[in-house]
């Protein structure tokens, strides 16, 4: 057998590197409390203090305040069908299939007005959206519902000028 007439350099391969070690243990999250009629109703989870994905911005603190608000609220659905403090998930409104923003918010339960309602009874945005609307109104309706019910709520009970 012939030796070919090339000679070795000496380059060697790296040693490879040792995986790197991800924490996967779960970090407890802060609760708000629905309060209605003055008493503790439900324990509603906060939304995540996560980045946001790719090509969707991250809420202000301003946005971030109004999401917690309206998940302490509950659902606006359960709300106009009378059980007030159901605990809620965020929906965004969209329009033109895109998200308009974090201030254009609405709180609906899930399971339940959100999706995956069809067990419970209840009518689900998603997918009858068409039924959803036609019970409760349209979501820039329920929009600003949810926001006239959740500023009255923060600045108290409404008093008439020359009522005791």
């Amino acid at each position: 057998m012939k030796h070919s007439t090339l000679r070795r350099t000496g380059f060697k391969r790296p040693e490879p590197k040792p995986a790197k070690q991800l924490d996967y243990t779960p970090t407890p999250r802060a609760v708000a409390v629905a309060i209605h009629d003055g008493k503790a109703r439900m324990v509603v989870p906060l939304p995540k203090d996560v980045k946001a994905k790719h090509g969707k911005s991250a809420p202000t603190v301003a946005e971030a305040a109004w999401m917690d608000r309206i998940s302490a609220f509950g659902c606006i659905a359960c709300h106009i069908d009378g059980h007030p403090g159901t605990p809620s998930a965020v929906h965004h409104i969209l329009r033109a299939g895109r998200r308009m923003g974090h201030l254009f918010t609405i709180p609906l339960c899930d399971p339940g007005h959100h999706q995956g309602g069809q067990t419970d009874g209840k009518i689900s945005r998603h997918p009858w959206k068409a039924r959803f609307e036609a019970r409760y109104g349209s979501e820039m309706e329920l929009l600003e519902r949810t926001r006239h019910e959740t500023t009255k709520e923060s600045n108290g009970p409404s008093r008439c000028w020359g009522s005791a």
